[in-house]
């Protein structure tokens, strides 16, 4: 247990109470200068910081208005004037450039354009170029189809000429050439209608005329039964003989060797041979020379090779053999090798006169 030890005559004695009233009265009076202080402190800070505040405030409107000042007068100063005019140059020279370039695509268009119409006129000239080649090279196979039927008479020949044709008009594939493919396909059927003479047939037939008359002239030679008995040849007599036996050879042999015309008469010539050319060798001849005619399709040489085989036989042959081998060479002799052939020119016309409307454009 805890002893309460007793106090001293001074702290329990009568003059206690009044040194406990002092205490009190001092805190009682400190704490309120405290507060005091406090707001007297507080309220000098809160008016330096309104004196800051104020002032910022004035700094600012200060600013302001020397902001609104330099706007106000932003058109006249130098340095904005200069950065305006420098920005105007630079504008200006940016104009120029953007012309400059519309100027140069503008350029460009207008060639490109040119260009395209010069492409296009060459297209069509080489296409027009092409269209006339090929007209003329067709106008050219036309005329040698003309020619092989009026100088050649060769009708086979100017039928596949003018099939050749077509085909090329068929292939330049224009509807302007139309009408001469249908003169074309006349002109080849008018072709067709023409009697074609049968000149391998012919020919065989003087084949057969030429060895029949071969046989007749060695079935016509003496037999050795029928030879006279040789005699003791005379020397004038043989050199005579050899000699007219030489001139014959040369003889025949010119005469073999000319083209004999219609203006010739059959005769002169039948009275030349008539000294010592026997019958069978002169229509040999005259039938091998008809024979030629015919390989070379020479009508007239034709016909009158075998009119001078027939006056040979009306005026000098033996009568035994006149009339058959007569009757023979005039059914050679009638026979046309040259018919009527028909005027092909129709196409030729036709295609000249297109080709010259599309030359003058």
């Amino acid at each position: 247990m805890d002893v309460q030890q007793p106090t001293s005559p001074s702290e329990s004695g009568p003059g206690a109470p009044e040194k406990s009233s002092g205490r009190k009265l001092r805190s009682g009076l400190t704490l309120p200068a405290l507060i005091t202080v406090l707001l007297l402190a507080g309220g000098g800070l809160a008016y330096y910081a309104w004196l800051g505040l104020n002032e910022r405030l004035v700094q600012a409107t200060t600013e302001r208005q020397s902001l609104a000042d330099d706007i106000a007068t932003i058109d006249e100063s130098t340095e904005f004037l200069g950065f305006k005019e420098e920005l105007q140059q630079q504008i200006t020279a940016l104009e120029q450039q953007v012309m400059g370039l519309s100027k140069q695509v503008k350029q460009q268009a207008d060639q490109q354009e040119n260009t395209r119409g010069f492409v296009q006129q060459s297209l069509a000239s080489v296409n027009r170029s092409q269209l006339e080649w090929g007209l003329n090279e067709t106008l050219y196979i036309l005329h040698l189809a003309s020619h092989r039927l009026l100088i050649e008479r060769d009708i086979p020949g100017t039928i596949v000429a003018l099939g050749i044709a077509s085909t090329r008009l068929h292939e330049l594939n224009d509807p302007r050439l139309l009408p001469v493919r249908e003169s074309i396909s006349r002109q080849i059927q008018k072709l067709k209608t023409v009697p074609d003479p049968d000149w391998v047939g012919i020919s065989l037939q003087l084949n057969n005329l030429l060895d029949r008359i071969r046989q007749d002239s060695v079935n016509a030679k003496p037999t050795p039964s029928q030879r006279p008995e040789p005699r003791q040849p005379d020397p004038q007599e043989s050199k005579q003989n050899l000699w007219q036996e030489l001139t014959g050879q040369v003889r025949d042999v010119i005469d073999d060797s000319i083209t004999i015309t219609r203006k010739a008469s059959p005769s002169n010539l039948s009275a030349k041979h008539r000294g010592g050319t026997q019958t069978h060798e002169f229509l040999q001849a005259r039938l091998l020379s008809a024979k030629y005619a015919l390989a070379s399709r020479d009508s007239q040489g034709y016909h009158h090779e075998l009119e001078s085989a027939l006056t040979w036989l009306e005026t000098s042959a033996p009568p035994n053999n006149r009339s058959e081998l007569a009757d023979e060479l005039g059914t050679l002799n009638t026979v046309n090798l040259e018919p009527e052939l028909p005027d092909i020119s129709e196409p030729s016309i036709l295609l000249a006169e297109l080709l010259e409307s599309i030359e003058s454009r």
